[in-house]
């Protein structure tokens, strides 16, 4: 049996492991790797957004061939207040039949990445879709891209939701 005077682990401790070490513990956060952030992550998440909303998407341009081109915000820094994640890239223009690889950030480290592809019988909107950690509120989403032919550019949106 546990010492019933053994102190409490530190908050967001990675001694949080089991229920028994967050009892008495209120100051964990969402975003660390404690049984609540544990249980917040899994317990499901709001309404689906998009970013930006009601505006053009944002141009990305590519490099030489399958060179990433240079960062682009797509979502400036304290702009989404709660925990979220993208669940698709929204591509709505495409400058060029081609293959393309699309690079998600929070701030400059990467967080997922996808191909999509313009040809002569695909050319339409695409939703891409994604997966990433849960990211902090506030985080800043920066984005690149590359093409298998280069100086290709793709207007895209985030499609994202966020966690109580």
């Amino acid at each position: 049996m546990r010492d019933p005077k053994a102190t409490v682990p530190p908050a967001d401790s990675a001694r949080n492991s089991e229920f028994r070490d967050v009892i008495g513990n209120k100051q964990d956060v969402a975003t660390s790797g404690s049984i609540y952030a544990l249980a917040i992550k899994a317990a499901g998440h709001l309404q689906g957004k998009v970013y930006p909303t009601l505006a053009d998407g944002v141009v990305v341009t590519a490099g030489a061939a399958w060179v990433l081109g240079a960062f682009v915000e797509i979502v400036p820094v304290n702009t989404i207040t709660s925990l979220f994640d993208v669940h698709a890239i929204s591509v709505e223009d495409i400058s060029a039949n081609d293959v393309y690889e699309v690079v998600l950030y929070a701030a400059e480290v990467e967080i997922c990445r996808a191909r999509f592809t313009k040809n002569a019988n695909f050319d339409s909107v695409q939703n891409v879709p994604v997966m990433m950690a849960v990211q902090p509120a506030n985080t800043q989403i920066k984005a690149k891209i590359a093409s298998s032919t280069g100086a290709d550019t793709a207007t895209i949106s985030l499609m994202y939701h966020t966690y109580p």
